[in-house]
Order: C-alpha cells, then structure tokens, then sequence
C-alpha cells in the first residue's frame, strides 16, 4: 500500500504561550517516525503540515492522522478531503483516545491508546479495503517493543529534534488529559536503545518529549551519565518536586541539559490544591530555580490560570511572583478542559462550559468554561495583560540567559538565532475562529 502519515497544523488558534525560541523549532513528529517503522513491505510518506506541503492531489491508499483537541478540525477537514478522493483514513493521537466516536464520523477508523501492538491490525484490514470502526489497543505497550522511528521518513532539516525515553505520568493533576488515556502509567524505554539513539542524531541538540522522565529518577541519573561523553544539548520537562535533589540537578546539567521546561503552575497552594496538584511546593520555587540557573540551565516556567480559587488580582501577583523567583522564560496558559476527559465532564455537570465555544478554541488560550471569580472575557485579558507585561522583562534578561549559556551557543549559532527571534516575538491571547460542528 501507499501510505500518508500526517500530522495536521497544530498551532492552536490565538496562539500558545511557549518557550518563544521554541516557535522557530521544527519538532519532528517521531510518534509517526515509529509508525513508519511498524509498516515494513509499505511505502510511506510522512507530513508534518506545521512545516510541509499537504500533498492533497496524490494518490494513497491508506492516510494516518494524528490529532490533538485543538487542531481536530483541521484533521478532520484532511480526512474529508482524502477520502473524497478513495484513501482510506484512520485517526489517532491524543483526541481519538479522548473522542473515538466523534472521530468516526470523520474517518474510517480511530485507534484509541497506543499504536504499536494495534497498527498491524489496521495495515491488515486496510490492504483488505475492510478499514472500520475502532480500534483498541489491548494493553498498553512495553518499551523494549518501540522501534527506533524512521527519521529518514522525517523533515528534520533543523538544528534540533526529537527523543523519547519514556512515556507517561503518575500525577493526576486535572487539567492534564493523561489521566484519561491508556498511556497513563510511567514506564520507560530500555537505556541502551536511547542511548545508541542519541548518538546516531546528526544534530547536536534535542528534546525529551517524555511526559515527566524524571519521574523515574534512577533511570534518569543513568541515562544522564551515559549521555554526557555524547556532547549533545537538551531540554526536557520537569516537575517542581525535583527541589532539593542536587545529585539529579547535578546530573541534568553534567549530561548536557541546557533548558528545563518547568509546570509551576500557580504560586497560591489553594489552586495548586484545586488542580489536583500534590507535588508542587511553592516555597521552593525561588531556590529551584536558582539551583538549576547556576548550574548554567534555562528555567522556563509554564504557569496556568483559571482555577477556581483565582480572582481578578492573580495576574499581577503572578507576574511579580514569576519576576521574584527569576525564571527566564514564562509561558502562560488558560485551563482547558478537553472533551473526553474527566474535567470537561465536571464543568458540564456544573453547566460551566460556554456555548459556541469551537474545538480550535481549545488551545490554552482561550476560556471555554464560565470561571468562578471573574468572566471568561477578564480571563483571557487578564493572561493577555501579564504577557505584555512580562515581554519587556524577558527581553532585558535575555544577555544574563546569552550569558549562561554562551558554550552551547557558540557551538550552536542557530539556537542563538532562535532565541533572539523568540525573544523579540509576542504571544496573543484570545482571538476568533471557523464555527466547527462535530
């Protein structure tokens, strides 16, 4: 068979607070790299749309789609498309976990959980022209059975890309869609295969999409050591409660982390408490992200609002809590409830989710629920005040981050390049899209 994997446009609608050099970073889709990898006899294609021609006018038997909430009707706009003119479609990803039944009013088939033991059983029915209804992974995967992904099938023409170590979390904090997936629990992949991974990437610098691997703190000290004589740069997420664990912070920046991605969230304990958040300990804040800054890593900070212990007043303390404990990048969000999850079924029973609202929205930067202290409106204003407030601020820190960071720089001017960019770039808020109808 001819096969499309495809990774719609994901930038959500308004667009997203993230780490702003980020935005002018390729992140090769490697969950359809490892797709690729599982249809040997095949040929594949594979799309990222956020960076490459849609080839809409080529034929293919059999078109996969990734999709998340936010970018599920632009998905589901390909599907129509592809199918009108004889592919077959099957969608995956986080929303046909989430929504398998809405997906199949688009589509051929969904696969709801993890791709690996599953894909077989599409590729068998979809050669047979019997491609239908969903498809359920029966356990979730083992790790030694994920396959390096083809990254010759992958447009990685940047100076960075993707590795994944592990997958899952144990928290539960409720605005996370995790806990409603059957990936949820942490499991990680056999050290060797990463590693030999990790060697064999051509570029210098990469991210961890790992959910949370420092959950697993023994692998992650091993795989940190292990990784160092490789020289490589990178980022990866991580949780406030690594606070006090200099022989991990050691580690992280010995193997060659140059920025930590962190979810403080909020700096009110109530609201911590309220987003199921039990690892996160305020107090320390300041003295985490001192720990890691000297030893010569990026902190960016990723804050949520909307809770339903925040009023009007939490965006200015926010932004004087975030200029307080000196983090270098700041990435604010609105809570989001995805269809399919747990949180969204909350606000539905209470009736908090606003009508009209359009699946682009969903996005974490817009209200799409009724908050208890303030109106949908002053929320996504008051987000939209502290980034403008806080861009100023970064732009000045940004010679300290040159600074700290000139080794990995000098060996990597496009990374400089893109963190200028970023640094000079703004992020809105808010915003109007296309009506949707499921």
């Amino acid at each position: 068979m001819r096969i499309l994997l495809l990774k719609p446009d994901w930038t959500p609608t308004g667009g997203r607070g993230q780490v702003r050099y980020a935005r002018h970073v390729r992140f090769a889709p490697i969950g359809l790299g490892i797709l690729a990898a599982l249809s040997d006899g095949h040929e594949v294609r594979v799309v990222d749309a956020n960076w490459d021609r849609v080839p809409l006018d080529e034929p293919f038997d059999l078109v996969g789609i990734t999709t998340t909430t936010f970018a599920s009707q632009r998905a589901f706009e390909l599907a129509c498309r592809f199918r009108s003119r004889g592919a077959q479609v099957v969608l995956g990803g986080v929303h046909a976990s989430l929504m398998p039944e809405e997906c199949l009013r688009h589509a051929d088939a969904a696969v709801v959980g993890e791709g690996e033991y599953i894909w077989k059983d599409v590729l068998a029915d979809a050669a047979s022209r019997k491609l239908s209804g969903v498809y359920r992974a029966d356990r979730i995967t083992d790790m030694k059975d994920v396959p390096r992904p083809r990254r010759d099938l992958l447009n990685e023409s940047g100076w960075f890309t993707c590795v994944e170590a592990s997958r899952g979390c144990l928290y539960r904090c409720r605005y996370c869609y995790l806990p409603s997936v059957p990936w949820r629990e942490h499991r990680t992949r056999p050290l060797g295969a990463v590693v030999d991974e990790i060697a064999s990437l051509r570029q210098g610098a990469f991210i961890f999409v790992d959910e949370n691997l420092l959950q697993a703190r023994d692998y992650a000290l091993e795989l940190f050591r292990e990784i160092a004589p490789l020289r490589k740069i990178w980022l990866v997420q991580a949780p406030t409660s690594i606070a006090g664990d200099d022989e991990l912070l050691d580690a992280l920046a010995r193997g060659g982390c140059f920025n930590v991605q962190m979810g403080f969230q909020s700096f009110s304990d109530a609201s911590l408490k309220d987003a199921g958040v039990d690892h996160g300990r305020v107090e320390k804040y300041r003295g985490l992200v001192r720990s890691l800054q000297d030893r010569g890593i990026i902190v960016s900070g990723f804050f949520m609002f909307g809770f339903d212990t925040d009023g009007p007043d939490v965006f200015d303390r926010t932004v004087e809590a975030i200029q307080d404990i000196g983090v270098d990048d700041a990435n604010l969000f609105v809570s989001t409830p995805f269809p399919g999850t747990e949180y969204h079924a909350r606000y539905e029973r209470e009736g908090r989710l606003l009508p009209g609202r359009l699946r682009e929205q969903f996005g974490w930067s817009h209200a799409v629920f009724q908050p208890v202290h303030m109106s949908p409106e002053e929320l996504e204003a008051g987000v939209q005040r502290a980034y403008d407030r806080l861009h100023g601020h970064f732009r000045r820190r940004l010679r300290e981050v040159i600074v700290r960071q000139w080794g990995n720089l000098a060996r990597n001017p496009r990374f400089l390049a893109a963190m200028i960019r970023g640094n000079l770039s703004t992020t809105r808020v808010g915003g109007t899209s296309v009506p949707f109808e499921a």
